[in-house]
């Protein structure tokens, strides 16, 4: 009895012994605290138990001030490793975007406007328009306008699909570097692949395959046109599509003294050809005065109703020697007007020398375009003293337009009065029969 009364004193003893220690440990999940040791729990350290009500509370402070620090710092320090875990991953992105941005994998935005479905990146380092347009037409008793007497007595009904082109144009790399793509699947052709630097208005480096900035009626669009067709002006004194390269800009812009202009070199052989037939190149030059409101772009109606008057007057000129004495955007783009010999082997037999001048006003929907046009062709192959060595060829066509909406609300807004007189003298040392062909030459 004595050894089990003494060994119960003693476990009393240390039981309730003031000086005895709890070990805590902290869950480092769910950050609770235990007096066990387990998975997941790290030791916080050894804590002295007082007696009493007082002494339960200083206890429980006596922990709470003991563990509460050490609980604080790991906290801490776990958060401070969750900033830095979250710097590395945002650290990680940015260097994954950098890599796909060197890749060319950027975030685009896509949207539809005047020039189709327009894609463009955030940056605008790059971007690209798709449009495509088709036009149908039935045409009765003929189509093409007539270049000759016989064509007048044309008695033909045909549907036909005029149009179908594709176009993308855009950007690349700088807004200033800009591209531009036509291909025609009604023909097919290829009628336009183009570079343009305009970083600079006042200077603008163009090189590849398109219109020549010779005169407003074929340089503006067939989108654009105020009739169906060209002029039978057109036909003959177009320098049509050519492939070389051009410099254009504006001077002295919204000034007395505007001016554009535009200088070209080219291997004047058409869009049809690959390589010049000669080392002769064509030269052309556009002088542009705009003394009202500034350049104008190349088109017919005055569609946007200008507020303000706007003037263009123009002068421009071309010289080529080839096989060609005409051009337009065909796969045969070279070809002879008649009266001539057609191109083949004939390697820069015809020198033609032309000049334009020009005029374009547009006010409140509005507008009026003239152009004249002189134009020499010489039969290289021909001495000085034979004749039709030289070809002397003039015409002009006048044309006017007026949308009555703005005046008279009831007229539909898109409707157009216009009207356009044209002529031709085919050549005026030999009279009509060498264009022509008068049955009584």
């Amino acid at each position: 009895m004595y050894f089990i009364r003494t060994a119960i004193i003693i476990f009393s003893m240390g039981l309730f012994n003031p000086s005895f220690a709890l070990e805590l440990y902290e869950d480092s999940v769910t950050n609770q605290v235990f007096t066990k040791p387990g998975a997941n729990r790290v030791k916080l350290g050894e804590f002295e138990k007082i007696d009493g009500s007082v002494a339960a509370k200083s206890h429980d402070d006596n922990i709470k001030d003991r563990v509460t620090p050490q609980i604080n710092a790991a906290r801490a320090n776990e958060a401070h490793q969750i900033v830095e875990y979250k710097a590395d991953q945002a650290a990680g992105k940015n260097e994954e975007i950098i890599k796909s941005k060197d890749k060319g994998s950027l975030p685009a935005g896509v949207t539809y406007g005047k020039k189709g479905f327009e894609f463009k990146t955030e940056d605008n380092r790059f971007a690209i328009a798709l449009q495509n347009r088709v036009q149908f037409r039935f045409a009765a008793p003929f189509d093409r306008d007539p270049r000759s007497v016989s064509q007048l007595e044309q008695d033909s009904s045909s549907f036909m699909i005029r149009r179908a082109r594709t176009k993308l144009s855009g950007h690349a790399f700088q807004p200033w570097l800009k591209y531009y793509f036509q291909y025609d699947w009604s023909q097919p052709v290829m009628r336009d692949l183009s570079l343009t630097v305009d970083k600079y208005k006042w200077a603008e480096l163009w090189v590849g395959r398109g219109k020549v900035r010779y005169n407003n009626e074929r340089v503006t669009s067939s989108g654009n046109q105020q009739f169906v067709n060209r002029s039978i002006v057109n036909d003959i004194f177009t320098v049509d599509r050519q492939q070389g390269m051009q410099l254009f800009g504006i001077l002295f812009p919204h000034s007395l003294g505007d001016f554009s202009y535009a200088l070209g070199v080219f291997s004047g052989e058409g869009v049809g050809e690959r390589l010049n037939d000669d080392n002769n190149m064509m030269w052309s030059g556009r002088l542009q005065w705009n003394p009202l409101g500034g350049e104008m772009k190349f088109s017919q109606s005055d569609t946007e109703h200008l507020e303000q008057p706007h003037l263009n007057v123009a002068i421009a000129a071309a010289t080529n020697q080839s096989r060609c004495t005409a051009f337009e955007t065909a796969s045969d783009s070279c070809r002879a007007l008649s009266g001539f010999d057609a191109p083949g082997n004939n390697k820069g037999q015809y020198r033609t020398n032309q000049m334009m001048e020009e005029v374009n006003f547009k006010w409140q929907g509005f507008s009026f375009l003239h152009e004249m046009h002189w134009k020499e062709i010489t039969d290289t192959f021909k001495t000085k003293l034979q004749s039709g060595r030289e070809t002397n060829l003039m015409g002009g066509f006048f044309q006017t337009g007026y949308f009555p909406h703005y005046v008279v609300p009831l007229v539909p807004k898109n409707l157009e009065f216009a009207a356009r007189y044209a002529f031709v003298d085919p050549n005026t040392a030999l009279g009509d029969c060498r264009i022509l062909q008068c049955k009584k030459c």
